[in-house]
C-alpha cells in the first residue's frame, strides 16, 4: 500500500519566506520614512533660514531708510559700558522722528532705546527697542517711561556698533554728544547669530544735512 503526499502548491509560502518578505517591507518603509523625514527637516531648515533672512533684511532696511533721512536736531547717544559680553552699550535716539515704530502713536515718543539683553537660560543675547514717553511731571529729561518694548533680533551671540566721526577720522565704539556735538557720519552694525557662523556688518550713511545743523543743548539718556 503506497500513501502518495500531495503536492505542495506552488502559490504556498513557508513561515520563513513570510519573515522574510515581511522583513523586506519593514526595511524599504523604513528606508521611505527616512528619506521623508529628511525632506521634511530640509524643508524646515529651509523655511527657517527664509524667515531669519528676512528679519534681518526688514531689520537692515529700517535703519537705513532711517539713518539716511534723519531730520536735523536728532540726538544720537551710545553707552561705553557693556550691558553684556559680546555686546556694546545701550544706543538712545533722542527728538524727531522715530525708528522701528510699528504703531502710530510710536512714532510721537520723546525717545527709543536700543538695548542688549542676556537671555537667562540659553545665555543667548536679544537687541530689544524701546520706546521712550517723558513722564508728565519730569524736572530732568533724563526722567523716561517705557511705553513700548519688542525684541527686534533674538539668538545673538554678538551686537555691536560704531560710529565714524568725520574730523578725527575715528571709529568709537560710544558716541557722547556733549563730547561730540556734531552727529557721527557713519553708523557700522555688526552683529552674529549663535546658531549660524557668518557674521553680518552693516554701514550706514547718516544724512549730510545733520552736520550743518544747529546742535541742540544735550539731553542725556534715560537711567
Amino acid at each position: 500500500m503506497y500513501i502518495h503526499r500531495a503536492a505542495r502548491s506552488e502559490s504556498a509560502f513557508s513561515l520563513i519566506e513570510v519573515v522574510m518578505a515581511l522583513a523586506l517591507i519593514g526595511f524599504i518603509l523604513s528606508a521611505s520614512y527616512g528619506v521623508a523625514s529628511g525632506t521634511m527637516q530640509i524643508g524646515k531648515s529651509m523655511s527657517n533660514a527664509r524667515v531669519a533672512e528676512t528679519r534681518i533684511s526688514n531689520f537692515v532696511s529700517q535703519w537705513r531708510d532711517y539713518m539716511e533721512t534723519m531730520e536735523p536736531g536728532i540726538q544720537l547717544t551710545a553707552d561705553v559700558e557693556k550691558v553684556a559680553r559680546g555686546a556694546s552699550g545701550n544706543l538712545f535716539i533722542a527728538g524727531g522722528r522715530m525708528p522701528f515704530a510699528w504703531e502710530r502713536h510710536l512714532q510721537l515718543a520723546d525717545g527709543v532705546e536700543f538695548g542688549v539683553v542676556r537671555n537667562r537660560e540659553s545665555k543667548d543675547l536679544s537687541l530689544v527697542v524701546r520706546h521712550l514717553k517723558l513722564k508728565p511731571k519730569s524736572r530732568t529729561v533724563s526722567e523716561y517711561e517705557t511705553i513700548s518694548e519688542l525684541p527686534i533680533l533674538e539668538g545673538l551671540k554678538q551686537m555691536q556698533w560704531q560710529f565714524y566721526e568725520p574730523e578725527e577720522k575715528r571709529w568709537f565704539a560710544s558716541w557722547d554728544p556733549k563730547k561730540r556735538p556734531r552727529p557721527p557720519l557713519f553708523m557700522k552694525l555688526k552683529f552674529a547669530f549663535t546658531a549660524d557662523p557668518r557674521e553680518h556688518e552693516y554701514t550706514f550713511w547718516i544724512a549730510n544735512d545733520l552736520a550743518e545743523a544747529s546742535v541742540p543743548q544735550a539731553v542725556p539718556g534715560p537711567q
